[in-house]
């Protein structure tokens, strides 16, 4: 095949590509050109079999509108819907002695993926309750000095961890697997039962069904949120 010939079909690949993204553009026009890191996350959406999803490109400005207008952009039917991923990191990790197997220890990992609500905000000191009452009482819980700072990790370790840049975190398709997922408690009474995250791309927001999200990304519910005041 010659090189004219394979560039053409490459082109004809990326416009069906951007058809399959932006369905309701008939010329597949999406805002910008699909990333291998929203490639990334929806090839994990896909392989949870999250079927409720829905991907929407939104303008560059974004994030410079109020959460109502951001709603009308996605579609959604409150601004409760509307969440976003943030890492955690515990300065005062110390990792287990006794953990031979090499496997995932939920209970006791340096980062945390914490997806929460726009109208609610993280409170560490919930956080790092609930973190510890996932091991039963006993000599096997971590002593709360372990959990006395849990804070946002930097931008740049964020990045290097999730695969993803600011306001993109997506908890699908994070390059660092093991890093547990942890669900907003509040989001499980969200009606309808459906919200919106990062798509893996700052102008790439992803919907899904609360059910099917908290599956497939095996989230720990835990109640770590209480209700932000807007000024």
């Amino acid at each position: 095949m010659s090189t004219e010939a394979i560039s053409s079909l490459q082109a004809r690949i990326d416009e069906l590509e951007k058809l399959s993204w932006c369905p309701d553009r008939s010329d597949g026009n999406c805002a910008v050109a699909v990333t291998p890191e929203a490639r990334r996350a929806r090839r994990h959406v896909q392989n949870s079999q999250c079927y409720s999803s829905r991907w929407v490109w939104c303008p560059p400005n974004y994030y410079e509108l109020g959460l109502e207008e951001r709603k009308k952009i996605l579609g959604a039917h409150s601004i409760s819907q509307l969440c976003k991923a943030c890492l955690f990191e515990n300065k005062n990790y110390v990792p287990n002695e006794t953990n031979d197997s090499g496997l995932v220890d939920n209970t006791n990992s340096k980062y945390y993926l914490v997806v929460v609500q726009y109208v609610e905000s993280i409170n560490t000191n919930k956080l790092a309750s609930e973190l510890r009452g996932l091991r039963p009482p006993g000599s096997t819980r971590m002593d709360p000095k372990y959990f006395s700072d849990l804070r946002l990790a930097p931008e740049e370790v964020s990045e290097q961890l999730t695969g993803y840049g600011h306001n993109g975190v997506s908890p699908f398709g994070m390059l660092d697997t093991s890093i547990p997922v942890v669900v907003c408690k509040s989001i499980l009474s969200v009606k309808p039962k459906f919200i919106w995250m990062g798509g893996g791309h700052k102008d790439l927001k992803l919907g899904v069904a609360v059910s099917e999200f908290v599956k497939a990304v095996n989230g720990i519910v835990l109640d770590v949120s209480e209700p932000r005041t807007f000024d």
